[in-house]
């Protein structure tokens, strides 16, 4: 065998273990109920954390309202301080030109020196030492005043420095505060994934296995896709009949274009006015139907079997839904209406008219498993680049 024949066997048998579908254990009765156990202990951690947080949220405003009494405060001593030094300049100003005017009667008049007549007219020795001690006794009360009013002057403009550094402090420690506050928020808010909340999973959940075992009478270890009225498709459909990608999938890593933050397991599909019918993506079953979500809005997830691959799709941001669960679904069936700008009003993680399009590996129709096997949809369609082009059905 050739080279050149070798590496083009080789290259087929890479390709070939690339677009062989990814094999998910087969779902039963039994492990329902072990994701339903898992979601209520998600549940009760995630009140216990939630309550938590109410509790540090309300510690923390509290802090932050007595730092801004603090800071009303620290912001009136800094202008009585200010007053202060006012008055105490007055007072010094005042003293040295009560000061000055005694100098000039005390030295100076007519010509002559009148502190030296007053201490030379004295009648003897001992009134010229009295009179000497008078004099002295003034002047050094002038001066110590004058000393007194300067060090009151000096304590306040410290006191002032001390007083605007504390006021700085306390902004400083009011922003940390607030900072610390968004922050609690946010992971309040966060304590709902993209998707129905952990309470609407729980019972949907319920009604799945409700479904499965009294409906369909599955046996508890069997393969649910073997009992399921899930009918068989042989390809796939866009979910748009035209379009273009406004958001790339990233599975749990950070959305680089959305302020949201956290990861995204579907791609977004937009170009089209709010409105624009959404289609099944392929025969299939609706899974479940979701409505009014804070972090989702009206959702769709449907469960596929194709090409013998178990498959779930999920549809969110629609601004009306036309089909309801259980019921049985074609690539021709219009399941809603895309939203996602309107919808905004309720729907908290949308910034404009979008589908969000996600698939995953097996029967998943809550959030975090489905987020768990989800994969990106392009391994599966071809869609041109973000903003690069549009795709059609």
């Amino acid at each position: 065998m050739g080279d050149k024949v070798k590496k083009v066997v080789i290259s087929i048998m890479i390709l070939s273990i690339f677009l062989i579908p990814m094999k998910v254990e087969a779902k039963t009765l039994n492990d329902l109920y072990d994701e339903l156990e898992q979601l209520e202990n998600e549940y009760n951690q995630a009140n216990s954390d939630k309550k938590l947080t109410d509790e540090q949220i309300k510690a923390l405003e509290s802090e932050i309202a007595t730092i801004n009494s603090n800071i009303t405060q620290a912001k009136e001593d800094i202008t009585q301080a200010q007053k202060d030094i006012e008055d105490s300049n007055k007072k010094i100003e005042e003293k040295k030109n009560e000061t000055n005017e005694l100098m000039k009667f005390l030295q100076i008049t007519s010509g002559g020196n009148v502190y030296l007549e007053y201490l030379f007219e004295a009648e003897s020795y001992t009134d010229f030492i009295y009179r000497y001690s008078i004099v002295t006794q003034m002047s050094g009360y002038n001066n110590k005043l004058m000393d007194e009013l300067e060090t009151l002057i000096t304590n306040l403009e410290n006191k002032k420095v001390e007083l605007a550094n504390k006021q700085k402090e306390l902004e400083q420690k009011r922003e940390e505060s607030i900072e610390k506050t968004n922050k609690l928020r946010a992971n309040l808010a966060g304590f709902q994934e993209l998707g129905a909340s952990l309470e609407d999973d729980i019972a949907d959940l319920k009604d799945q296995i409700d479904y499965y075992e009294n409906t369909l009478n599955c046996s508890p270890n069997q393969d649910l896709t073997t009992c399921s009225d899930t009918p068989y498709a042989k390809g796939w459909k866009y979910p748009l009949a035209y379009g273009c990608v406004t958001s790339e999938y990233t599975g749990y890593e950070e959305r680089p274009d959305w302020s949201g933050g956290g990861g995204h397991h579907a791609i977004d599909l937009s170009c089209v006015p709010e409105g624009t019918p959404v289609y099944a993506a392929a025969a299939g079953t609706v899974a479940r139907v979701s409505l009014y979500n804070s972090c989702g809005g009206n959702i769709v997830w449907i469960n596929h079997i194709v090409n013998g691959q178990a498959y779930t799709t999920v549809y969110m941001h629609l601004l009306t839904v036309y089909v309801s669960n259980k019921q049985e679904v074609t690539d021709q069936t219009v399941i809603g209406l895309m939203g996602g700008g309107s919808t905004a009003s309720y729907d908290g993680c949308t910034g404009g008219a979008h589908l969000h399009f996600g698939l995953s590996y097996g029967h998943h129709s809550n959030s975090g498993s489905f987020n768990a096997y989800s994969f990106n949809p392009r391994d599966i369609f071809y869609f041109p680049p973000m903003y690069g082009g549009y795709f059609y059905r």
